[in-house]
């Protein structure tokens, strides 16, 4: 029904209220096990909040904690306000998570005890047709997080070089037909809506589209929101707003986020990685939810 009735004004709110009560948080009790393995008290920051749904249980789980939930989508936002609206242990802030230092100093908090980022997609995006993030929902080719801020893919896509457009595809998406992809996007410009994308991927591929096309709409997506750059600022200030012996944990489903966090926890003298390395859903949880599958959990503690 949301991708038929996509341009209707009263869908979004509809396909929200939907996500909110099915969106499904990935690895949920290996994040539990894990902050409430060394913590009782102080403040945790979810920097990418989504729903709530990892919120949700680790308030329950940590009564003696504080809790501050940051995401810079205002549709989670409106969620989590209203979730989270009888809990006054739960503060609720729009910005990106690179932006946390400046948060807690304005609500003058102290530095955290622990921080959780889960840096995919939530149902949120990916359900709601309007936002432009999937290749199976027709949609304006948007995919920012914040709509009301920054450049669309549809604006990058229409005028970008051929070269800008296959570089991104290829260090974004790691998709090695990055070139030719390119071209035909060019070459049938101007490309507005999701399904427009999709054809003209499909339609210069024509085999294994859709992982393909999953590659090539990921890319546009880290591009518009500027995630790896984001990435690199929140390692690099991940020390000002955290406590020694803080509990960090990072939710990747992208290959370069991965190898990010890695160095961070193995390479980094102010951190630890914890034992084990890191850890990736069982086939139980793969099976209940799909999108897990690529998911990968890694964890340390600030020294």
């Amino acid at each position: 029904m949301c991708a038929e009735r996509y341009a209707e004004d009263s869908l979004r709110s509809h396909c929200n209220q939907i996500d909110m009560l099915s969106h499904v948080p990935v690895m949920a009790d290996e994040v539990v096990d894990f902050f409430t393995g060394g913590l009782n008290e102080g403040l945790l920051v979810d920097g990418t909040a989504g729903a709530g749904g990892h919120l949700e249980m680790l308030s329950r789980a940590m009564p003696g904690m504080s809790f501050l939930a940051v995401d810079r989508d205002p549709a989670a936002v409106s969620i989590l306000r209203s979730r989270f609206s009888d809990n006054p242990d739960v503060i609720v802030r729009q910005g990106s998570y690179t932006e946390v230092p400046d948060i807690i100093k304005e609500l003058g908090l102290r530095n955290a005890s622990a921080a959780l980022f889960d840096l995919g997609l939530s149902s949120i995006q990916l359900d709601d047709p309007l936002r432009g993030f999937s290749y199976r929902h027709e949609g304006p080719l948007d995919m920012r997080f914040d709509d009301s801020t920054g450049t669309t893919a549809a604006e990058l896509l229409n005028k970008m070089t051929e070269k800008k457009i296959a570089d991104i595809i290829y260090n974004y998406g790691e998709e090695g037909r990055s070139r030719r992809i390119a071209k035909a996007i060019v070459r049938n410009r101007p490309v507005n809506t999701t399904l427009e994308l999709a054809e003209i991927i499909d339609g210069s591929i024509r085999r294994n589209s859709f992982k393909i096309l999953s590659r090539v709409f990921q890319a546009l997506r880290i591009a518009v929101n500027e995630e790896l750059d984001q990435l690199d600022r929140l390692i690099d200030d991940l020390d000002s707003w955290t406590k020694v012996g803080a509990r960090i944990a990072f939710i990747t489903f992208h290959s370069i986020e991965d190898r990010k966090i890695k160095l961070l926890f193995r390479d980094t003298p102010s951190y630890r990685q914890h034992s084990p390395r890191w850890v990736v859903p069982g086939e139980d949880e793969i099976r209940k939810n799909s999108r897990a599958r690529s998911a990968r959990l890694r964890m340390g503690i600030r020294i």
